[in-house]
């Protein structure tokens, strides 16, 4: 089997209220490099970013944020998105959006690419909710990062006992992943994001 091209750099979000968030964020980054080091933590106390660096190549920021329902003085009500502190208490229902954003700290193109966000088991991924500000390809995982598909697809056993191919439920999705088109350049930062639900 040939090694590998890409290393995986991964933090951990922290816990938020009582759900443990394995909110990872990872970037696949050609070639391997030095090992990845976390510049902050979004721990149990203090708030987001997460910045991440690969040695002097890669830094990415990990936010995360809360639609909240606010009322202005008119008593007009609005939605708007909160960034979330590590500490923040979340309930069943609520819609909360990953920012996940990698910057190109050298003087070189950076070719292949790839930003892949494991979706944490208290949360349901919102269904066409994947954003990238550059040319990239959006696929899916439902089997744990080990195949990406633009749809994925599940077999479902009928009524009558026929078998069939339907899309996946966004209940089902396990990652996601950001495949941009064309080289990272120098400095340039780009910028992927998704909602999802919390159970």
């Amino acid at each position: 089997m040939p090694e590998n091209p890409f290393r995986i750099l991964m933090i951990t979000l922290g816990l938020i209220g009582n759900l443990s968030f394995p909110g990872l964020a990872m970037a696949s980054v050609q070639p391997l490099g030095e090992n990845a080091t976390v510049i902050g933590s979004c721990g149990s106390n203090g708030s987001c970013p997460v910045l991440l660096t690969q040695g002097n190549r890669v830094q990415i920021r990990l936010q995360l944020y809360h639609l909240k329902t606010v009322e202005d003085e008119q008593g007009n009500v609005q939605t708007e998105w909160v960034e979330l502190p590590a500490a923040a208490s979340v309930q069943p229902g609520d819609i909360l959006r990953y920012t996940i954003a990698a910057e190109n700290r050298t003087a070189e193109d950076i070719p292949n690419f790839i930003l892949t966000q494991p979706i944490p088991d208290p949360v349901v991924y919102q269904e066409n909710s994947a954003r990238i500000d550059t040319e990239a390809v959006i696929t899916y995982s439902i089997d744990d990062g080990e195949t990406f598909v633009t749809t994925p697809t599940v077999e479902v056993t009928l009524e009558n006992g026929q078998v069939e191919t339907q899309p996946a439920p966004p209940e089902t999705y396990t990652h996601l992943r950001w495949t941009l088109t064309n080289p990272l350049p120098p400095t340039a930062i780009v910028t992927g994001q998704f909602e999802v639900r919390v159970q």
